[in-house]
């Protein structure tokens, strides 16, 4: 390297530049005094930085976005959790239905049949006391050869007030 890209580089003076410290130094009445930044400026400098200043920024953006989200996702947990429990308990209480042996003592079974599942899969009383079956039967009597019944179990939930409803369908064998 040339004598004068080394003058260029370190300034004029050919002499290499002093980095500054984080203290300054004046000349008084012969003597050298230091003089340390108060701890205002530091403040000031720290207050500055932007070191951070994204995770402040996405968790005061983020937590306003995040709470509907898990307030939907809360609701939408306890009406899937109670519509399995609909379609669970239609299926049973209409295979109660179908080993019967007569229309009447298959109603009877079958009404006992959901209350003992309300109880056992933990329906609250509320929700016990709206839940409705609908029974669709292809003939008259439902129990009859070749025939098709359909039931379907509904009822209120309580978290989010929905209707929860579910059917099974069973096909009776042309055998009976």
């Amino acid at each position: 390297m040339s004598e004068g890209s080394r003058q260029s580089l370190s300034g004029t003076s050919g002499k290499p530049r002093r980095k500054r410290s984080s203290q300054s130094t004046r000349r008084g009445s012969n003597q050298l005094v230091t003089e340390t930044p108060s701890l205002w400026l530091k403040i000031a400098r720290l207050v500055r930085r932007e070191d951070g200043g994204a995770i402040v920024e996405f968790v005061a953006l983020a937590i306003p976005l995040f709470i509907p989200i898990f307030i939907y996702l809360n609701s939408f947990s306890s009406v899937s959790a109670n519509e399995v429990i609909a379609r669970s308990m239609a299926r049973e209480v209409l295979r109660v239905y179908v080993i019967s042996e007569n229309d009447g003592a298959a109603r009877n079974l079958s009404s006992s049949a959901t209350q003992l599942l309300a109880r056992q899969w933990n329906l609250s009383p509320s929700e016990m006391a709206s839940l409705r079956t609908h029974m669709d039967c292809s003939h008259f009597p439902c129990l009859t050869a070749n025939g098709r019944i359909k039931l379907t179990i509904s009822f209120i939930d309580d978290q989010t007030q929905r209707e929860v409803s579910a059917s099974a369908q069973e096909h009776l064998s042309p055998w009976l």
